[in-house]
């Protein structure tokens, strides 16, 4: 049977940890603002410089945000194709960049920018 302050311990320890959740599960008024609803991509963070050809999962990363602002139903399959590149280049001209359909870093930026914001390249 448990001792009377192993007992207190378990009771304070259950509490702080009730009381944590409740302090932790509120948002701070200086938090990152939530990632947009429009599309959850989460394949991975890295941007390397994609073009036709390019496999892997940035490509799935790029497919899933293409998709997100432009309302476009790319394939996301990490295989960048002709739907990919088409894709590359109609969200390269709605946001003002040489439309060239490579994914480097001013167009991962834009990306980026336009998909977290939760913009509509149609609106």
């Amino acid at each position: 049977m448990p001792s009377l302050l192993t007992r207190a311990a378990l009771l304070t320890s259950t509490a702080l940890l009730g009381a944590g959740g409740l302090i932790a599960g509120a948002p701070s008024a200086n938090a990152a603002p939530a990632q947009p609803n429009h599309f959850t991509c989460a394949y991975t963070d890295a941007e390397p410089t994609l073009s036709y050809g390019s496999t892997g999962t940035a490509v799935k990363q790029a497919q899933c945000q293409l998709n997100s602002v432009l309302d476009r139903l790319v394939t996301v399959d990490g295989s960048f194709g002709p739907g990919t590149k088409s894709a590359t280049i109609a969200f390269q001209q709605c946001a003002g960049l040489a439309a060239d359909g490579i994914i480097g870093p001013n167009t991962w930026a834009a990306l980026d920018y336009w998909w977290w914001n939760d913009i509509d390249c149609h609106k």
